[in-house]
């Protein structure tokens, strides 16, 4: 979740320095990388978007008024094949899009004033058909299912959003609000994200975090384990689970927003979670380990400070992830940061791009090598992992 956006970035050769990564930094024309991180371009795709969807060849994302077909024939020069025009978002715009090749789901959300008044704009899901990627169009509307994320269950037969709602999409055309909540009978009645691991299994971004059951009847999930209230967290942003939920730990980010100075008593920490007994104990943790973001000069890859916050914002498991491996995720003014979890759950951060004047807001593999960072203030910029995976 986006708060605000970051004044031009300007570095400064001079001040005290915070302990380097394993990759030296240098400045470059899109901003400041690792040695093992390549700036390939940037596609100024407007501002205010952090949704985006991989799907087969094709690359879905948001900015503030549209959504995006990308075709990755060539990942690194990516072609804008289509495009629908959506009721404008300039604060809070939509998250983590999800879809599959014939529909997207995408919530608007309309959020109040500081004053309490109402924003103009609308409250509602909507239902996008995308079989046709050159000619994209809004096919179901549900006013009163606005959220601030919305996922597909059982291929986008069923959505869960951040609100607690289960909207059934069987026919696009006409999505219907059902009167259960995902939540109903748990300690948990909404979440920041929900992430389906494998068809019908769902992980929720909450604290408590809950595994949910929704194969045998998706409008009143089981509830198959639950995690004790995870410390120093404001809120719990995102999880993946690797290996179709089968890995023995999970990754999990949490979110501190309007935090100036980044370290171990923030709480937009990236962590691992003990998943190996859920089976047996139906109780999923505890943390392993914990990453969190310094600051420093800008040209040592750190911004000297934060306006929009500390987060672990959005993050994607690599390819190949089973038991550790890499993990993309974005971090606001850190831009995005590339970490290598090992076999025991210990994060290291292993890589970074942090971009000029960049509010990045999620990472995605569209590649083994290429990630797509979809930025608040700069739009879409890509960029290649050159390390060890």
């Amino acid at each position: 979740m986006r708060r605000v956006s970051i004044l031009a970035a300007m570095f400064m050769l001079a001040g005290s320095l915070v302990p380097a990564t394993t990759a030296d930094a240098g400045p470059g024309p899109g901003g400041v990388t690792s040695d093992n991180v390549e700036f390939i371009r940037h596609v100024p795709i407007a501002q205010d978007g952090v949704g985006g969807r991989l799907v087969g060849d094709y690359f879905y994302a948001n900015d503030q008024n549209k959504v995006m077909i990308f075709d990755l024939a060539d990942p690194l020069n990516p072609t804008m094949v289509g495009f629908v025009l959506m009721p404008q978002e300039w604060l809070f715009s939509r998250e983590d899009l999800d879809g599959n090749a014939s529909v997207i789901v995408v919530p608007n959300q309309v959020t109040a004033a500081a004053d309490g008044s109402p924003r103009v704009g609308t409250n509602a899901l909507y239902i996008i058909d995308v079989e046709d990627k050159t000619s994209p169009g809004i096919i179901g509307t549900l006013p009163g299912a606005g959220s601030h994320t919305s996922s597909c269950i059982l291929d986008c037969r069923y959505v869960y959003n951040s609100n607690g709602q289960i909207i059934d999409i069987r026919n696009p055309a006409k999505p219907k609000l059902l009167d259960s909540k995902w939540g109903d009978g748990t300690p948990v009645q909404g979440a920041h994200d929900v992430e389906e691991v494998r068809p019908g299994i769902v992980l929720t971004a909450s604290n408590p975090m809950m595994l949910l059951d929704a194969r045998k009847n998706p409008a009143k999930p089981r509830v198959l384990a639950v995690s004790p209230p995870i410390t120093n967290v404001s809120v719990m942003h995102s999880t993946r689970w690797g290996s179709n939920g089968k890995d023995w730990f999970f990754v999990a980010g949490s979110e501190q927003n309007f935090v100036a100075r980044c370290g171990a008593e923030t709480n937009g920490h990236l962590m691992t979670i003990d998943a190996s007994d859920w089976k047996k104990t139906h109780t999923l943790g505890p943390v392993i380990d914990r990453h969190y973001e310094t600051n420093g000069t800008y040209a040592d890859g750190r911004p000297a400070a934060n306006q929009g916050g500390c987060s672990s914002h959005w993050l994607e498991l690599h390819p190949t992830f089973k038991n550790g491996g890499l993990v993309a995720h974005s971090r606001f003014e850190h831009g995005v940061r590339i970490m290598d979890i090992n076999s025991k759950g210990k994060i290291s951060e292993v890589g970074y791009f942090m971009p000029w004047a960049g509010m990045a807001g999620a990472a995605y593999w569209v590649t083994d090598r290429i990630i797509y960072s979809l930025d608040y203030n700069r739009g879409l910029d890509i960029i290649k992992y050159n390390g060890k995976f």
